[in-house]
């Protein structure tokens, strides 16, 4: 009996009831990962179950949420609090204010700051954050946000992190050491420096060439610099945090397609660095693995978690040609990460509200 190895090199799959299909069209099987160990022997698939099967062997866990509504039922957090963590990451629409106005703003960061459980977080496990629309200030809000610099503010008063810029928004990155390792943690900020994607600036009447400023900006000149000399940094692996969808490309909501200039920037910048990289997001009100392969051969994931309490169900009519996983329950993303013979194994579970695991995606990235 033989394991599909996909035509990876390094990689190996693990039958589970999410992917039937695994053994090719001859066997098909709906064995339970702990099942499908007990049938093949820790032996088999080498080094991946026999070094996984060594419980001595340290994982590092990153926990991640977003889409929190402080006025909507709390019970997720009996869930996250009863897991372990080693740093956990808020990725945007940490609190939704009644009003888009900066005094709704401001009671929403007090509303927030009153949540026991969100303090008892913060006491036992690293937290990281940034922002999205509803926690910047408006819903699908831009750089053009009246009071964005006093949101900024609030933002940085409440999250209290080292921020790679003191006045142009809440992007931040931190080098994190793991068995010898180096896991870069980056958090983008896709609010304070964004343009309008409907709205090009028009050429001047002296000239047909169109004008610096006519291309639609996601993230701006200084935060791109910014990001570009980070992924210059050594590193392992990146993790990449962005509030919206990098991958998932066909609904009409926001994500980086909007921007095309500054995605296809993003994806060759990837493409060009030799650690690889998994995207985190968030904003959708589902959650779901996406899956693409890069021209260099490199599999790169988007993992979407959205809806620690405001999953919804018009989620489900969302297309998702690159879709692997999805949930439409509340919940939060799980990412374990392990390194065999020095390769990043990523493990990317969702956790339902009451705990329970609703799906697992897992690689090797090389």
């Amino acid at each position: 009996m033989k394991v599909r190895l996909d035509g990876q090199p390094n990689r190996c799959y693990l039958p589970s009831k999410d992917r039937p299909d695994f053994w090719g069209s001859s066997m098909k099987f709906t064995l339970s990962r702990r099942d499908a160990v007990k049938a093949l022997g820790l032996a088999v698939c080498s080094p991946l179950l026999s070094k996984a099967a060594h419980a001595s062997q340290a994982e590092w866990v990153l926990g991640f949420g977003s889409c929190m509504n402080t006025r909507k039922n709390q019970s997720f957090w009996q869930a996250i609090l009863g897991r372990r963590f080693d740093h956990w990451v808020f990725l945007g629409d940490n609190l939704y204010p009644e009003a888009d106005n900066l005094e709704s703003l401001t009671l929403a960061y007090q509303e927030l700051a009153t949540i026991q459980p969100l303090k008892e977080l913060r006491a036992k496990t690293p937290v990281s954050a940034t922002w999205d629309d509803h926690d910047f200030g408006a819903d699908n809000a831009d750089g053009s946000l009246p009071f964005k610099r006093e949101s900024m503010q609030l933002f940085k008063n409440f999250w209290k992190q080292d921020y790679a810029s003191e006045s142009e928004g809440v992007y931040s990155a931190q080098i994190i050491e793991h068995q010898g390792k180096k896991i870069h943690l980056i958090l983008l900020d896709l609010r304070f420096n964004r343009t309008p994607h409907q709205e090009i600036v028009p050429s001047s009447s002296e000239s047909d060439e169109p004008r610096a400023d006519a291309v639609p900006q996601l993230l701006g000149d200084a935060q791109w610099s910014w990001l570009e000399s980070e992924f210059a940094k050594p590193a392992d692996i990146r993790i990449v945090g962005s509030s919206i969808q990098v991958l998932s490309h066909e609904h009409r909501f926001e994500k980086w397609k909007n921007y095309p200039a500054d995605y296809e920037r993003l994806m060759g910048l990837v493409g060009r660095n030799s650690a690889p990289t998994v995207f985190l997001s968030g904003d959708r009100h589902l959650h779901e693995v996406s899956k693409v392969q890069l021209v260099s051969g490199r599999t790169l994931y988007d993992f979407t978690s959205s809806g620690l309490n405001k999953a919804e169900g018009l989620s489900r009519f969302e297309r998702n040609s690159l879709r692997v996983r999805r949930n439409l329950d509340d919940g939060f993303g799980e990412l374990r990460l392990r390194w065999i013979d020095g390769s990043p194994q990523l493990t990317m579970t969702m956790i339902d509200k009451d705990g329970q695991q609703r799906f697992s995606q897992y690689d090797f990235l090389v």
